[in-house]
């Protein structure tokens, strides 16, 4: 049934309708409140080869997040390219940006992945590890931010603060119940107990079928949970690919800063900056915090841009590090789900055999059938 209704949700898909929906309404946000005529002159006077790195620090940051997950997936025996991860960033990149608390990206991450032959349990642990080490560098940068600029930011905020506290507060919330299912499977139990109660509320026949599939799911997650236990170090590889995957988006606002000649500012000072802004809106529940990112980006960075230049800023900072890529994840997605579907069951399953020493949980896993 599951798989009816996101094949039913995929085929509304091809034929146009929601994804051309959230792609008009996202670029009517955009252009709803930025002026055309100030990104005109704020190109004008800006240095094309420092918003060429601009573009180029985003390219970097899309390839660390699917380095991340391809090496997680390599963990499980998955002869996943770099090319594969790529494709789940830019699917994960667009989905979160036109969603609500970017709720969108994961599932239709998962999706791509069952349709290359990944095992949804598989598939899961990698996308919360990536994400947990998202998370943890996320706030550790965030607080070291404040900390550092400390009394600019206390110069600047005002309320906005009040958003900083609320963002840190979820985001730490967020990375506490990833170490939990990760790591914690009494929490996963309980969760899944959670699940086939408020199933059975309305099925009992249902709730016997989601209870069976959610046992088989908790046993494979169970053992994919300990062959990463087991791989601790990969933790260590992911934390660090994450920490030059943040902090190249974060020095989009100093590259920036630098195409309108300005100095002053050095690349902390601005990268702890945009790290306090990053915490502080990313808690929201809006489609790619648009509106409070400017917002936040205007109160800022008043300080390091003069007045006149301060609204072009926003709006090439925000340009390269969003809505370009919002565009260009937006037409990727588009080719990736109305590509003809690709088998590679067989590739994955001779891959394993082939391998000497794999822990118990592929073994177990690589003869079951794909979901």
């Amino acid at each position: 049934m599951k798989k009816k209704h996101e094949h039913k949700y995929l085929g509304f898909l091809k034929n146009g309708g929601l994804f051309v929906l959230l792609m008009l309404l996202t670029f009517y946000m955009i252009c709803r409140d930025n002026s055309p005529a100030e990104l005109a002159a704020a190109m004008k006077v800006s240095d094309i080869r420092f918003l060429s790195l601009g573009i180029g620090a985003m390219c970097v940051f899309l390839f660390c997040e699917g380095l991340n997950i391809v090496r997680c997936l390599r963990l499980f025996g998955y002869p996943v390219r770099q090319t594969d991860g790529i494709k789940y960033a830019l699917t994960g990149f667009f989905f979160s940006s036109v969603t609500p608390s970017a709720s969108g990206g994961q599932p239709m991450q998962l999706y791509f992945m069952s349709r290359d032959g990944i095992q949804v349990a598989h598939g899961t642990l990698s996308l919360l590890f990536e994400l947990l080490s998202f998370q943890s560098v996320t706030i550790v940068l965030g607080i070291s931010g404040y900390l550092y600029q400390h009394r600019l930011i206390v110069e600047t905020m005002g309320n906005f603060r009040i958003l900083l506290i609320l963002g840190l507060i979820v985001n730490t919330a967020v990375m506490a119940a990833i170490i939990f299912a990760v790591f914690s499977e009494k929490m996963m139990a309980k969760l899944a107990c959670l699940v086939v109660k408020l199933v059975r509320m309305f099925s009992e026949e249902r709730a016997d079928i989601v209870r069976n599939k959610l046992i088989r799911q908790l046993r494979e997650y169970r053992e994919s949970a300990a062959f990463l236990k087991q791989n601790s170090s990969i933790f260590l590889k992911t934390i660090l690919t994450s920490l030059v995957q943040i902090l190249a988006m974060y020095s989009v606002p100093f590259l920036i800063y630098r195409s309108f000649d300005l100095s002053g500012f050095g690349l902390p000072e601005v990268i702890a900056l945009q790290a306090v802004l990053y915490v502080s809106v990313s808690a929201l529940p809006l489609p790619g915090a648009l509106g409070v990112s400017e917002s936040g980006f205007l109160v800022l960075f008043k300080t390091l841009f003069p007045t006149a230049l301060l609204p072009g800023a926003m709006i090439l900072s925000r340009g390269i590090s969003f809505y370009l890529f919002v565009l260009v994840s937006g037409l990727a997605s588009s080719a990736f789900i109305l590509r003809k579907k690709e088998v590679r069951h067989g590739l994955y399953d001779s891959y394993c055999r082939g391998r000497q020493g794999y822990c118990g949980a592929a073994e177990t896993l690589s003869g079951k059938q794909r979901i």
